[in-house]
């Protein structure tokens, strides 16, 4: 029946909330999981059991995060793929399913930054920053959509991000692309809730990665962005561990068109 999920107790037990978090013999694909917050996301979703397909353009980066993440006893497969672009994506849901015949968690990861001015952009800028962080969350969610409409469930977790919902200096592409996940998220939420599937995002603030390691290392900087975190702390890639794992669980199975910001409280202020 569409729309049927299982009956839960109203007290479960401890054993029972545990199990609520496992993803044993789950399939995930997560993209842009070479490094950094994608790769961190997919060792959280292998320690709890889940076979990742990790997608990415550096060959010997993803594959050396394939090796690393099988240490966690679950199967991977790195697919080389690019998914701004319609095939590449297509190519990664044909690999996934010949190998695993099923497709359970959609991680959309891959994305982009860059602060300049607008008047100082080029149209080039725009489109790279949204193919990179909207575009390709379309693409996924659509090529992967098809298999989970037709087998009603599956979990689809977009990372959005804090500036996707506030406004920033100097990344009008950014916070516009990140606000269009946001709201693809909600969207999606509606469409497919009757098939049982779950369409939420994450929102990280700033987060210690390789990509923000050298603007870090200012002090004054760092002192900065700091100050604006009511933690004052940046983000580690594994403070998005838990937030991952409970939406590509059963336990987030109520939960749908949600934005969690990891933000150390940055975009309550």
């Amino acid at each position: 029946m569409v729309g049927a999920r299982r009956n839960v107790p109203l007290q479960p037990t401890c054993a029972m909330c545990i199990e609520l978090f496992q993803l044993r013999n789950k399939v995930a694909i997560v993209t842009g999981a070479s490094r950094g917050l994608g790769k961190s996301m997919a060792m959280a979703l292998a320690e709890v059991g889940a076979n990742l397909v990790l997608v990415g353009r550096d060959k010997e980066r993803l594959e050396g995060a394939a090796r690393e993440i099988a240490d966690f006893g679950v199967k991977t497969l790195p697919v080389i793929a690019d998914v701004t672009m319609a095939e590449g994506v297509e190519a990664v849901v044909s690999r996934t399913l010949e190998e695993f015949g099923k497709i359970d968690v959609l991680v959309n990861n891959v994305g982009t930054y860059l602060g300049k001015p607008i008047v100082e952009s080029t149209l080039e800028d725009w489109h790279n920053l949204i193919n990179t962080n909207l575009t390709s969350t379309y693409l996924c969610s659509r090529a992967v959509g098809r298999h989970m409409v037709e087998r009603q469930r599956g979990k689809v977790i977009n990372m959005a991000a804090a500036l996707g919902a506030l406004g920033a200096n100097n990344a009008s592409a950014y916070c516009a692309s990140k606000g269009g996940v946001i709201q693809l998220t909600r969207a999606l939420a509606v469409e497919w809730a009757r098939y049982n599937i779950n369409v939420n995002a994450i929102a990280p603030g700033t987060m210690e990665t390789e990509l923000t390691k050298a603007m870090l290392e200012d002090p004054a900087v760092r002192k900065a962005v700091t100050g604006k975190i009511p933690m004052k702390r940046t983000g580690q890639p594994g403070d998005l561990a838990g937030v991952v794992i409970f939406l590509a669980s059963q336990a987030s199975d109520y939960i749908t068109g949600q934005t969690i910001f990891v933000d150390g409280g940055f975009s309550i202020l």
